[in-house]
């Protein structure tokens, strides 16, 4: 009998973790896979309506789109810009700015609504994460520059960017000294 109760236990627990999504604080069954309709690794050349709009150089280089006909507008903030990020042309993020803390602060109540709300390490900083399987967020906004970040990306992708990262790394240590 101990056994079995053992076996049932176990079993629930791991069933626990296979299907785990957000921890605490985020609102349990919201998680996305993907960002404004477009799902992690979908490549840019199935997307239309996307708008080159610079290169980031991390990670060897990442391309950045703007959404032709973009919604600027989420809850009660004026969005100034939505950016769509692509590694080695798969969809790996995206990224929500505004300026102002009304602006901010209408962003940061719509995602609370929508997702909970995240977890906060220090109390005096405006800062807020979300850890899923799926989908990484963290909300933030700098009271120096009044400017916010809604930041979502791709775990699964950023390991291979890391694992990049690292291989370059190795590369450069070993030829470039």
């Amino acid at each position: 009998m101990k056994r079995m109760l053992i076996v049932v236990l176990s079993c629930l627990l791991i069933s626990s973790f296979a299907f785990a999504e957000w921890g605490i604080g985020e609102k349990p069954g919201t998680e996305p896979d993907g960002f404004r309709g477009i799902k992690w690794g979908t490549s840019i050349d199935s997307l239309a309506g996307m708008k080159y709009y610079r290169t980031d150089p991390s990670y060897g280089g990442t391309q950045v789109y703007t959404k032709k006909n973009e919604d600027l507008k989420i809850g009660a903030a004026n969005l100034e810009e939505v950016e769509y990020n692509f590694w080695q042309g798969k969809f790996c993020s995206g990224r929500i700015h505004t300026v102002g803390f009304s602006n901010w602060s209408g962003l940061k109540e719509a995602t609370f609504e929508k997702f909970g709300a995240g977890y906060q390490d220090n109390k005096y900083i405006k800062t807020f994460d979300w850890f899923g399987t799926r989908t990484m967020m963290m909300l933030e906004y700098s009271e120096i520059t009044e400017q916010g970040t809604l930041f979502l990306f791709s775990p699964v992708i950023n390991e291979q960017q890391e694992a990049w990262k690292k291989r370059k790394a190795r590369e450069g240590a070993e030829g470039g000294f």
